[in-house]
């Protein structure tokens, strides 16, 4: 069962790049594919419950990522990461679909080097697509084409 949705307050240093930036997106796959981490915070900030991510992939995803170590230190671990659907096109032509954190890398570490589980929200495949900043043609199944997605307020 997952935990209900928290503030996304972490506690900030004035001295960490990562802390005092604003806006943000996730960039994956050589920067093909750029999510608008803003719009995701928006959307999973309705109340939905967060799910365990496994503790493989909490690996996988921490391990493909540049992790800041200087920035762990004033993560706050229990809010949940983000993880999107994420379609990409397979070698034989077929659409893969797929899960990824866009969101909560370094809480994700802290997480696993504190040795606690790591909590995510899951966007809809709709929220996944809306989030797309940037994507390679034909990345988007034709059943999401054109889908209608929820208006922030």
């Amino acid at each position: 069962m997952g935990h209900k949705k928290k503030k996304n307050k972490q506690r900030k240093s004035e001295e960490c790049s990562r802390c005092t930036r604003e806006g943000e997106a996730f960039y994956c796959f050589k920067k093909n594919y750029v999510f608008d981490i803003d719009m995701a915070r928006a959307f999973v900030s309705d109340g939905r419950e967060s799910i365990e991510l496994e503790p493989e992939d909490v690996n996988y995803s921490v391990d493909r990522v540049e992790i800041n170590e200087g920035h762990l230190a004033h993560v706050d671990p229990s809010i949940p990461g983000i993880v999107a659907h994420l379609y990409y096109p397979a070698e034989d032509g077929t659409l893969v679909h797929a899960h990824r954190l866009i969101d909560g890398h370094h809480r994700a570490s802290r997480c696993r080097q504190d040795k606690m589980p790591f909590y995510v929200y899951v966007l809809s495949e709709e929220e996944s697509i809306a989030t797309l900043i940037r994507s390679p043609k034909g990345s988007t199944p034709e059943h999401l084409v054109g889908a209608k997605v929820p208006v922030l307020d």
